[in-house]
């Protein structure tokens, strides 16, 4: 999956929420919240991702390979 399909996987998930992905997005965002990548506005400042997004991605991984 390229870069950009993994992006707009987690954009559309984001929007349109499926219970099976939230389930997955509430463990990783449990993980991001801990991490001090994780900045204020919500953006990991290792890979410049809005994180909302990113973890509701299911090919996307953490580059600190947290989750």
């Amino acid at each position: 999956m390229s870069r950009l399909q993994e992006i707009f996987d987690g954009w559309k998930n984001f929007t349109f929420q499926n219970p099976s992905v939230e389930e997955e997005a509430k463990k990783r965002i449990a993980i991001c919240i801990d991490c001090p990548k994780l900045n204020q506005r919500n953006f990991c400042d290792l890979c410049g991702c809005y994180m909302p997004a990113k973890v509701r991605s299911r090919k996307s991984h953490c580059r600190l390979r947290k989750w």
